[in-house]
């Protein structure tokens, strides 16, 4: 009987699980990562891509910065100074320019697959919930973010950020 009921509940889950990431797209951000989004992102503004929940309650962004571009900095530049609390409150500096009305934490400075990573989370005046993981590989800051609607699930949020993928 514990074997059929361990049956069961292993079923139940895997079922739960696959059904969780049915329509999941995979998007290949360039050269160096892809990202699963639950329907296919669109491009806007450029370097960004966009996609949002079937009933708009959570938007999945991914972002990617090229600091030779933006900033004329590159890998070697930034290879001494990214892993520095001064650096990492200049990235909250210029994300709270573009998003006036989040109110942000301090960056968690951290690692990722032996990558310098950023983790935050904000909220808006209208309550709205941000998410934002990043991390640099090279010259590039790769941003995956969700901005969710108050009392929204967070489920997506786990699936879309697990979902990084580096490229071979």
């Amino acid at each position: 009987m514990k074997k059929a009921l361990t049956l069961i509940i292993a079923c139940f889950l895997a079922i739960t699980i696959a059904h969780a990431q049915t329509g999941w797209v995979t998007h290949k951000a360039d050269n160096r990562i892809s990202v699963k989004f639950p329907s296919e992102p669109v491009e806007n503004p450029p370097g960004s891509f966009i996609a949002t929940t079937k009933d708009s309650t959570v938007a999945f962004v991914l972002t990617v910065v090229d600091f030779v571009q933006v900033a004329n900095i590159d890998s070697v530049t930034l290879a001494p100074i990214k892993t520095t609390p001064e650096f990492a409150a200049q990235l909250k500096t210029g994300i709270a320019q573009s998003m006036p009305n989040v109110d942000l934490s301090d960056f968690t400075i951290g690692t990722w697959k032996g990558f310098t990573s950023y983790t935050a989370t904000g909220k808006d005046t209208k309550m709205k919930r941000y998410d934002i993981f990043m991390f640099i590989i090279g010259n590039k800051l790769y941003s995956v973010s969700t901005v969710t609607v108050n009392g929204a699930s967070l489920e997506g949020r786990d699936i879309f950020v697990k979902s990084i993928m580096l490229s071979n």
